[in-house]
């Protein structure tokens, strides 16, 4: 079972950012995403998200912490080759004190879809770069986040 933590900083407010991490139904700022389903509410709540593949990624929020800023979520039918998949993402101030910028670190544990070391490879390498897109997507969604 690998954990990895992503981290990255962006050029956008934490509150920002935050705001967009913590409606689990609204998946706006993913500009990949088709169209969502809600099931349920609050913890629990599973979001189907249909893309450009015939499989929804389906996701269920297992933990939201406003005050910590922080969210977690398992992903079932995932497209990456994982068989499991839990994310914590925790959304701080910039460490540098800059006033306009965040750091979102994503804590994932997973494991490769197939045994061999270049399976754990692939796993590691493709969390990684869709975790990369995500606090881009995430910095420009926050830019363009209208606060009312």
């Amino acid at each position: 079972m690998p954990r990895i933590a992503i981290t990255k900083d962006v050029d956008a407010q934490a509150a920002d950012v935050w705001a967009l991490l913590e409606n689990f139904a609204d998946i706006s700022w993913i500009p990949v995403a088709g169209h969502v389903e809600i099931d349920g509410a609050g913890i629990g709540m599973r979001r189907s998200i249909h893309g450009t593949g015939e499989t929804p990624v389906v996701e269920t929020l297992t933990l939201l912490e406003p005050e910590r800023m922080r969210i977690g979520y398992t992903i079932a039918d995932n497209p990456l080759p994982v068989s499991r998949f839990d994310a914590l993402v925790t959304v701080r101030p910039a460490p540098s004190g800059s006033p306009t910028g965040s750091e979102i670190t994503w804590e994932v544990d997973y494991d490769p879809a197939g045994p061999t070391d270049s399976d754990a490879v692939a796993a590691r390498e493709a969390v990684e770069a869709v975790y990369g897109l995500m606090a881009q997507w995430l910095a420009d969604g926050a830019a363009h986040r209208d606060p009312s």
